[in-house]
């Protein structure tokens, strides 16, 4: 085995070689490189920092699994689309919810060339907001525009904690299926995006 600063000064694809062969150093030299990336989009999405912790060990250990199978020309790009892949994964098998707020404010910021999906994805939230039981959109409102907590909008609206965790979960399950047909386009994008 070589000495660690031999390994950090190998391109991408002499690792992978490397890793190819089962060097567990390479791999690790990989993992250092490219996790933090790899976190930091799925927590722009998800706001979950132990869901966003799974999902690039997930991604990692299909990696070192997958190695002697694996042909890679772009280990950068073989990690965005793993990581959009394991995003599109968690929201479908519901082991990850996506943060609504974070989702706008992204594809805002990084589909400007895209303006039609933009104010498309705008215009079905805002419509699915308004359809809203009364209550249900009262409190989603409370919580979304006026950044206000749980225990602040149930002492506003004098009711319980519970109630408002209940109607919020309402709400943004309501929200998700509403968006559901354009979620794959919004994190590949803001994937992509965020990388670049």
């Amino acid at each position: 085995m070589l000495p660690e600063q031999e390994y950090q000064m190998w391109p991408d694809a002499t690792l992978l070689n490397a890793l190819r062969q089962d060097d567990r150093k390479a791999f690790e030299m990989l993992y250092n490189r490219y996790s933090g990336k790899a976190y930091h989009v799925a927590y722009n999405l998800f706001r979950d920092k132990v869901v966003c912790e799974d999902l690039v060990q997930e991604l990692f250990i299909d990696l070192w699994t997958k190695r002697n199978s694996l042909n890679i020309s772009s280990l950068e790009w073989y990690i965005k689309v793993a990581v959009k892949n394991k995003v599109l994964m968690y929201i479908r098998t519901q082991k990850a919810t996506l943060d609504l707020s974070a989702i706008a404010m992204l594809t805002e910021k990084y589909t400007t060339d895209s303006k039609l999906h933009q104010s498309e994805i705008k215009s079905i939230l805002e419509h699915n907001v308004e359809r809203l039981p009364e209550r249900c959109r009262e409190i989603f409102t409370l919580s979304r525009k006026e950044y206000l907590s749980n225990k602040e909008i149930a002492t506003r609206l004098n009711i319980s904690i519970k109630t408002v965790e209940n109607q919020m979960t309402i709400a943004l399950r309501y929200l998700r299926t509403g968006l559901s047909d354009y979620l794959p386009i919004v994190v590949a994008a803001i994937i992509i995006a965020a990388e670049n």
